[in-house]
């Protein structure tokens, strides 16, 4: 995997903190909420599995000798979009919700990641590095038509589609911080809605002093209904997954403590939030209810679990 990828993907670990349960059972998803798909080294190498809500143990979506990373669900379940790096460098995939036809969309010099459906499914935001910076691309959904819609010099990463597909919110570095930006779907109007050189950390239990400022604001996902965006808020060494309304007003965190959460992703009737997090030594999938109550662990193994998403429930 190109070590930048895994940068980012190690500086998404942030903090959510303690639930009800200090000691949640192992579960499986609501079949309200739907089925979860995410990575797993637990054979050995990266590989997507789903975990669906009427089985104990997750199926595996890919078998290969290559890393296969950061799973995206198609609005109507029919799909799942990828990144592997089985052709030398991380490039997009897709493949159907069984596992077959799985095919390559992207064929890019530089890294690809990080798919993201957009809501009529007939789009994917992703971010490649073939500009020789991270920047946002739209293509459509057969590969097709790749357009970069950011063009900054800074390293912008992690797309989200609004429901209704007119907005995109990401992260970008352009303003010597990481922050949440969001933009109109074709590139334009890209305004920041965090400032998190100007932040400061609240006092939790696991935190030896209060006011430390926030270096970071990342991983954003949009809620299903479009009136919050959760993320990550990390200040260097802990964070926590934040809400807040679209127009980057009403920040709160979901949970006290602070740990090392990361990739926050909403389900799609939007009651529940799934995330990964190293609160139990290596990276396991946990899921809670959308106001930090009600912790409940879905993996338990010595491998990494990583980049949860949810497919449609029932």
């Amino acid at each position: 995997m190109n070590p930048r990828w895994l940068t980012i993907a190690l500086l998404c670990f942030a903090a959510c903190g303690k639930s009800d349960d200090k000691n949640p059972v192992i579960a499986t998803p609501s079949p309200r909420s739907g089925p979860i798909v995410f990575s797993s080294q637990r054979d050995g190498n990266a590989e997507i599995y789903v975990l669906y809500p009427d089985s104990a143990s997750p199926a595996r979506m890919t078998n290969n000798s290559a890393a296969d990373r950061e799973p995206a669900w198609s609005p109507d379940g029919a799909r799942i979009a990828f990144v592997s790096d089985r052709d030398g460098d991380p490039e997009i995939y897709v493949m159907n919700s069984d596992s077959s036809g799985q095919s390559r969309l992207t064929f890019n010099p530089g890294a690809d990641g990080h798919p993201a459906w957009s809501p009529d499914g007939t789009k994917l935001a992703f971010v490649s590095e073939v500009t020789g910076n991270a920047e946002i691309f739209l293509m459509n959904a057969d590969g097709t038509d790749t357009t970069n819609v950011t063009k900054n010099p800074g390293q912008d990463r992690w797309p989200t589609w609004s429901p209704d597909g007119a907005r995109i919110a990401f992260q970008s570095t352009r303003d010597y911080s990481t922050d949440i930006y969001v933009m109109n779907a074709d590139g334009s109007n890209q305004i920041a809605l965090t400032n998190t050189r100007f932040w400061s950390a609240p006092p939790t239990p696991a935190r030896r002093a209060p006011g430390v400022l926030i270096w970071s604001a990342m991983c954003p996902d949009w809620s299903p209904d479009g009136g919050k965006i959760a993320f990550i808020a990390w200040d260097g060494g802990l964070a926590g997954i934040q809400v807040m309304s679209p127009n980057g007003y009403s920040h709160s965190f979901l949970m006290q403590d602070w740990g090392y959460e990361a990739s926050p992703a909403w389900s799609r009737d939007g009651a529940r939030l799934a995330f990964a997090t190293r609160r139990d030594g290596n990276s396991e999938i946990y899921v809670m209810d959308a106001d930090g109550r009600h912790l409940v662990r879905l993996t338990e193994n010595s491998a990494e679990d990583e980049a949860p998403d949810w497919g449609p429930g029932k």
